[in-house]
């Protein structure tokens, strides 16, 4: 029946949570392209303030980090996990 490919964000082993599927591809170059878009969206965080700026400057990086995390590509739920993959499932026998 052929092979689809489920886009799965997964933690850090000692974040203690469970991988969640995002999205299913038909087509691998689709599900990798969109696995850049997460990565590309993973590796421009907000820059985080240093401890002794002020709390203005802190309260500037929170509301960054709010706005990066909803306008993350798989949602505010995945903003939260640190890696990304492409995995290829087969579809029945």
């Amino acid at each position: 029946m052929g092979n689809v490919f489920l886009v799965m964000a997964t933690a850090a082993v000692y974040d203690h949570k469970q991988p969640i599927p995002l999205q299913v591809f038909t087509d691998r170059a689709r599900a990798d392209g969109w696995l850049e878009k997460l990565i590309d969206h993973h590796v421009s965080p907000p820059e985080l303030p240093f401890d002794q700026d002020s709390d203005e400057a802190w309260k500037d990086y929170n509301a960054k980090v709010e706005a990066w995390r909803t306008s993350h590509p798989a949602g505010i739920v995945a903003s939260h996990y640190q890696h990304f993959g492409v995995y290829e499932v087969p579809l029945g026998q």
